[in-house]
């Protein structure tokens, strides 16, 4: 299973959002192809209990989607947000009843997720996704460049993920001589998310997430300028 959520859940502090006023603007992959360009665009027009795509797709209010989890087998893997991060009221601080509540119907669950928010300096992030991390929904964070994954990694609060130039396929490691392992989703071919699963795992190794897509270059503008 995978979740979407609006983009007006994604921190105002992303370099990769369309409106953050920086040479990386737009670079984010989820606002290119299928994607971005239909599915994270009907989705921010749509009111839970809408449909698209044919009926396809369904659009969920928070209470619908604990009840999809809790209906997932034991152990089941599954990813929230390919597009969109965690809720917030203020696009800064995430909100800490919404992520419990999401980490509770998790439980006996493999759900991962990604986040951009802002743990370097903000306390209550730090604290809401270690929490969440201990019980058992794995919060990557995401770093823009190899010295700010030394710096997230060095909160120990969860795994972390970088965004890496486009052309980089070799692991590399990282100033503090951090293992970077290239995602196997893009390195070897048929591996998908849902056959992998590193990201849903407690691990000390970082994943390399290479630019792709039409946003790569703005994307590998971000890794330099960060």
């Amino acid at each position: 299973m995978v979740t979407t959520s609006p983009r007006v859940t994604c921190p105002a502090a992303c370099l990769l959002r369309k409106s953050s006023g920086t040479d990386a603007a737009g670079g984010c992959y989820a606002e290119h192809g299928f994607l971005g360009g239909f599915i994270w665009t009907k989705l921010d027009r749509l009111e839970p209990g809408q449909t698209f795509k044919a009926g396809q797709m369904r659009v969920y209010d928070l209470p619908q989607l604990l009840a999809v989890i809790r209906e997932l087998p034991d152990a089941t893997l599954w990813r929230h947000n390919q597009a969109g991060d965690l809720f917030s009221i203020d696009q800064e601080t995430i909100d800490e009843e919404t992520l419990a509540e999401i980490v509770s119907a998790n439980r006996g669950r493999s759900g991962f997720t990604y986040t951009h928010y802002d743990v370097l300096s903000n306390a209550h992030n730090r604290r809401v996704i270690r929490q969440a991390n201990e019980n058992g929904f794995t919060v990557n964070l995401s770093a823009n460049n190899l010295d700010e994954a030394d710096s997230l990694a060095d909160l120990r609060i969860g795994p972390v993920a970088v965004v890496l130039p486009a052309q980089q396929r070799a692991n590399v490691t990282t100033a503090s001589g951090r293992k970077v392992i290239i995602c196997p989703a893009i390195k070897h071919p048929g591996m998908t998310c849902a056959t992998c699963g590193i990201c849903s795992k407690h691990r000390e190794a970082i994943v390399g997430l290479p630019a792709v897509g039409a946003g790569a270059t703005r994307a590998e503008q971000a890794v330099i300028a960060a």
